[in-house]
């Protein structure tokens, strides 16, 4: 076999002799091997071993190529671990940090990489631009995810941390769980279901979410244990107006506007304010604990929100035809489930007797959660109070209206 010129000329210049040239030419290798030899810069010692091994099995070593050398990506890239250690960030760096307002792949190439031209399969993807899925720094967010993960099982102390409670308040707080643990089953569901679309090449969204459906995973896991740990038991299910929509939802940012938007500062704003009338050590860490999560995923949601207005030719328009749907859905839900709202006030007044008391903090606490939802979207640009659904208006000073 003879050498190409462009060959011989790269082993030269790694200074194989022309001994080694020789004996790779009176060998059973192919020119393509022998490049790409030259191109992993192996020094000559170890080509004369690999020469030795050709030797001794002529019939297979040389069908070996080492094509995979042939790339079009950027190689000798070295990322430096950050103080919290190698971070998603620490890598998206040169090449593999550039995200593209389009993604030109199909199939399941990773970003940085390049497809196979005698292998492409078309995936089952259909959401290639960026502005449908883009938040900035959701590779940080990811990050705070996996750290701030929790166990249900061991880290809520279900021993020591329970206390005998009057039988209307477990069944109230029971009646919470049981919404709650429902809308994290159905948020799971939701989410699950749009992760395969978005294309290989924006895999920071993807993993964000996968960090959001384990949260509603634990959150289902963690308010069932709770219903049935204490001698209460499961309550009512959730009205289910709520999830028109989250499974109405055409577009990706509309889902996203519905759950991580308008209901994550809704639930967030009644998880931090749970603390105030948790009746037992367990419930005041579990509610921090899911407000923490949602804390996260409302972040996600503003986020994107904000990106999505920026670069979407009708980002605004789309953005509040989108949030007056999940309004209308939200305030059905408040409005007409009886078991949530009157559970809450229970919970509020400590007892029957008391309930007035109970129904004039679950005002406060209507109207905080309707102050906190527009002063999301204040912080992304939108001026939502001309136009917020008049129903969560109605029900912020006056709780039980229907």
């Amino acid at each position: 076999m003879q050498l190409s010129t462009a060959t011989k000329t790269r082993a030269r210049e790694l200074g194989w002799s022309e001994e080694t040239i020789a004996r790779i030419e009176a060998s059973p290798l192919k020119d393509v091997t022998v490049a790409n030899i030259a191109m992993m810069r192996i020094p000559e010692e170890r080509v004369r071993g690999f020469l030795d091994l050709v030797d001794r099995d002529p019939e297979r070593i040389p069908n070996v190529t080492f094509n995979f050398i042939r790339t079009r990506s950027e190689r000798g890239v070295r990322a430096k671990p950050s103080e919290r250690g190698l971070l998603l960030k620490d890598i998206n760096i040169g090449t593999y940090g550039q995200v593209p307002d389009h993604w030109p792949y199909e199939n399941d190439t990773p970003r940085g990489a390049h497809p196979s031209p005698d292998n492409y399969a078309p995936g089952s993807y259909y959401i290639y631009d960026k502005v449908e899925v883009w938040a900035e720094g959701v590779d940080e967010l990811y990050e705070d995810a996996i750290r701030d993960r929790w166990v249900p099982a061991t880290d809520l102390d279900w021993n020591e941390g329970l206390a005998e409670l009057p039988a209307e308040i477990e069944k109230a707080v029971c009646q919470l769980a049981t919404l709650y643990s429902g809308h994290g089953l159905v948020e799971q569901k939701i989410l699950a279901k749009w992760l395969e679309p978005i294309s290989y090449g924006f895999h920071d969204v993807k993993l964000f979410l996968g960090t959001q459906i384990y949260d509603a995973g634990h959150k289902v896991e963690a308010l069932r244990k709770r219903a049935l740990a204490n001698g209460g038991g499961l309550g009512q299910a959730p009205l289910g107006a709520l999830y028109r929509a989250w499974y109405g939802a055409l577009k990706f940012t509309e889902m996203i506007t519905a759950v991580d938007v308008v209901y994550k500062s809704y639930e967030l704003t009644l998880f931090e304010a749970y603390g105030d009338f948790a009746k037992t050590e367990v419930e005041r860490k579990l509610f921090s604990l899911l407000a923490r999560d949602s804390r996260r995923h409302l972040e996600y949601g503003k986020r994107h929100l904000l990106w999505y207005i920026q670069h979407h030719p009708r980002g605004r328009e789309n953005v509040r035809f989108w949030l007056g749907r999940a309004e209308a859905a939200l305030s059905i839900e408040l409005r007409y489930s009886h078991a949530e709202r009157e559970a809450l006030a229970l919970l509020f007044a400590g007892d029957m007797e008391r309930l007035q008391a109970g129904i004039e903090r679950l005002g406060k606490l209507r109207e905080k959660q309707l102050h906190d939802y527009l002063g999301v979207l204040d912080a992304v640009g939108i001026d939502r109070l001309p136009q917020v659904s008049p129903h969560l208006v109605a029900i912020a000073e006056d709780p039980l209206a229907v």
